[in-house]
């Protein structure tokens, strides 16, 4: 493949996770205003933003196994298909229960794209440089998460309603018609037979780095559920507007993005104890989201979510790092459906949760519970690393 090839290749792959993952947080900064307008309760406010991720989490195993045996191509272009249309239907809701329906359906679709794409970075990514070339494809999901959020609030601010989703369909598009040309299939994605890919899963989940990678992993997502679905409700107690709230939302998310590559450049020089010293280290540098109630005003809600943003880019550098030598094991596509359902298990639980929370116990409680829980699982994440460590 030649250089100018090449780099039409990636563009089109990184572009392609962008137009999947915006569906996520392009409604974020709208929450409030929806919330009003549908009469939704705290739960339903939960509901609304988790439909997209739990029929993700549902989808993406599925997708990721068959794409080792089907091809990557396929998948990634129905998927895109689907979301230019799906990204219309939201103009025809008219209350919590079709606009739930609709973000389900937007994560059937998301799931399509978004572990066969990482499967597709995974195989081509070189041997020695996993946590480099996979931080830059991760920093791209979340510049997409980042960039739904800045553009929800904007577009909705500027141009109205319809504008936000005329905008994510016309987007998901362009990336279909980039794919199509410049994508070019995996020649022999390397997957096991599925029966071996289920006994090489079954094994490895034994091992306790495989098991702190995913219970750390989960916590970011955990707090990005709650940052998403809730902090714009924290903020509108003060008078900030949609697209402040949206810049606020987006901020935290850009730093995990663009810290990802020079985290993973950094990771790839280090043993594995400290890469897993390094996802402790963040992990707790997040529980920072405990004091997000005693923020009331925009400049400080912008710290706070630029500190939470660095903090996870620590820990999903080195838990993607160790993901793609994990793939390569068992099949690509079969375990980043796996990795990333779990992982993103934190963005469908958290706005539910949370949504609870805050309906029996006010929006405050949402943030202490958050932070609560990110103690309580960094704490289990030090047990394992502490346990891996006495058997080495």
């Amino acid at each position: 493949m030649g250089k100018i090839m090449e780099k039409r290749t990636l563009f089109s792959l990184y572009f392609s996770i962008v137009a999947a993952i915006l569906g996520l947080s392009i409604i974020s900064p709208l929450l409030p205003t929806i919330a009003e307008d549908l009469g939704a309760t705290g739960f339903w406010m939960g509901m609304i933003f988790s439909g997209y991720a739990i029929s993700r989490a549902i989808i993406m195993p599925v997708m990721g196994k068959l794409s080792d045996k089907g091809g990557r191509k396929i998948f990634i272009a129905s998927g895109l298909l689907l979301l230019a249309v799906i990204s219309l239907l939201y103009l025809l809701v008219h209350n919590v229960y079709t606009l739930t329906a609709v973000r389900l359906l937007n994560g059937l679709a998301a799931g399509m794209v978004i572990p066969v794409a990482m499967a597709y970075a995974g195989e081509v990514a070189q041997e020695g440089k996993e946590a480099e070339e996979m931080g830059t494809f991760m920093m791209m999901i979340y510049l997409g998460v980042a960039g739904g959020s800045f553009l929800g609030g904007i577009l909705w601010h500027l141009f109205g309603m319809a504008s936000v989703f005329y905008v994510l369909s016309g987007i998901s598009v362009i990336a279909l018609l980039l794919v199509l040309p410049f994508l070019p299939e995996v020649k022999k994605p390397k997957a096991s037979k599925i029966t071996e890919e289920h006994e090489s899963f079954k094994s490895i989940i034994k091992h306790d780095t495989v098991k702190i990678i995913l219970l750390i992993g989960f916590i970011p997502s955990f707090r990005m559920g709650v940052l998403l679905s809730f902090l714009p409700s924290h903020a509108s107690s003060f008078n900030v507007n949609v697209a402040q709230v949206g810049i606020i939302v987006a901020a935290g998310v850009i730093f995990i993005g663009i810290l990802l590559p020079p985290f993973g450049i950094l990771i790839d020089k280090l043993s594995r104890y400290h890469e897993l010293l390094l996802i402790i280290i963040g992990s707790f540098i997040g529980i920072i989201i405990f004091i997000v109630p005693l923020c009331h005003d925009s400049i400080t809600l912008l710290l706070v979510n630029i500190i939470i943003g660095i903090s996870a880019a620590m820990s999903i550098a080195v838990a993607t790092d160790i993901a793609v030598i994990i793939g390569k094991k068992v099949g690509m596509g079969f375990w980043m459906g796996i990795f990333n359902s779990i992982i993103f298990l934190g963005v469908i639980v958290a706005p539910i949760i949370s949504g609870v929370v805050m309906d029996y116990a006010g929006i405050n409680s949402v943030f202490y519970f958050a932070g609560i829980l990110s103690l309580l699982f960094t704490l289990i994440g030090c047990y394992y690393v502490w346990r891996w460590s006495k058997g080495q």
